[in-house]
This record gives C-alpha cells, sequence and structure tokens, in this order.
C-alpha cells in the first residue's frame, strides 16, 4: 500500500469519525431533551395526583354536609324563624331556640354580632 493511498484511507476513517461524533452529539441533545420532558410530565403527574386528592376531601366534605342538612325542615331556613320570638308565637317548643340559622355540623359557625370579651 503506497503512502497515499494510506492518507486517503485515514481522511475517509476521520470523516467517518466525524459523522459519528456528530450523531453522537445529536443523540445526546435529544436525550438531554427527552430527559427534561420525562421530569416535566413526572412533576405534571404529581400534581394531577394531588389535585385528585383535595377533589376526593373536598367531595367527602360536601357529601357529609348534604346528609347533616337532612336533619333540617325546610320551616327551619325561613327568614326569622329561628329567632326566639318567632318560636313562641308559633307554640314549637319541642326544639330549643337557635340564635343563628342551621349550618351542617361540617361548617364553622362564627358570630359577628357579638364582641370578644
Amino acid at each position: 500500500m503506497s503512502m497515499e493511498s494510506q492518507i486517503a484511507l485515514k481522511k475517509r476513517e476521520l470523516e467517518a469519525l466525524k459523522r459519528i461524533t456528530s450523531l453522537t452529539d445529536e443523540m445526546k441533545q435529544q436525550l438531554d431533551g427527552l430527559a427534561g420532558q420525562v421530569r416535566q410530565m413526572e412533576s405534571n403527574a404529581e400534581t394531577v395526583s394531588e389535585v385528585m386528592r383535595n377533589w376526593n376531601s373536598i367531595m367527602r366534605s360536601i357529601s357529609q354536609a348534604g346528609l347533616s342538612l337532612l336533619q333540617y325542615a325546610e320551616g327551619d331556613y325561613e327568614v326569622g324563624a329561628w329567632a326566639p320570638e318567632a318560636r313562641e308565637n308559633d307554640g314549637s317548643q319541642s326544639r330549643e331556640p337557635t340564635r343563628t340559622t342551621p349550618l351542617p355540623e361540617t361548617l364553622v359557625r362564627i358570630r359577628v354580632d357579638e364582641t370578644e370579651n
């Protein structure tokens, strides 16, 4: 083999190595992009999971609130029906008079008309 043929062979090998290096760099960039997308998908999946856990809790609270409302009659929600004077006038002494509108047991009741001591 002559020196010129060996040089030509080495140039072809060099070009092949350059193509391989170029393809390897491109593949590395694509894999880095894919890794970023997988991390994003994982983060999104965790967010969806958290929302679903919260949604289940909210639905349970709504259900409990709705069930606790079943103990009240429609008349309990009329304006003034919970005032002590209205209870005395309609003769219904079976229930103790309340000063607030009936609310489900799961809801918080805060008086706004009295000052704190």
